[in-house]
């Protein structure tokens, strides 16, 4: 059964652009629940997307950030 994605939607064009930083292309998800977490999408070492992410975003990431819902991550990231 698939969870809902109407956050994730909500916000698609700038979680497209997250994860195309982020995610390699062979592994780009074609669907993201609004439960799902970058590290269920991405292969990445936790430690390779928060360098990532700092580099586009500008600002650290705290692991335990990596467990959030992607567009929950994504609302922190582009608040700052």
């Amino acid at each position: 059964m698939f969870e809902g994605d109407v956050e994730v939607q909500a916000r698609a064009p700038k979680i497209e652009e997250m994860l195309r930083q982020v995610c390699d292309e062979d592994e780009f998800p074609w669907f993201v629940s609004d439960q799902a977490t970058i590290l269920d999408v991405c292969t990445l070492t936790p430690e390779e997307i928060v360098g990532r992410l700092a580099s586009v975003y500008g600002s650290k990431v705290q692991l335990v950030e990596l467990r959030l819902p992607i567009w929950k991550l994504l609302d922190r990231l582009t608040m700052l």
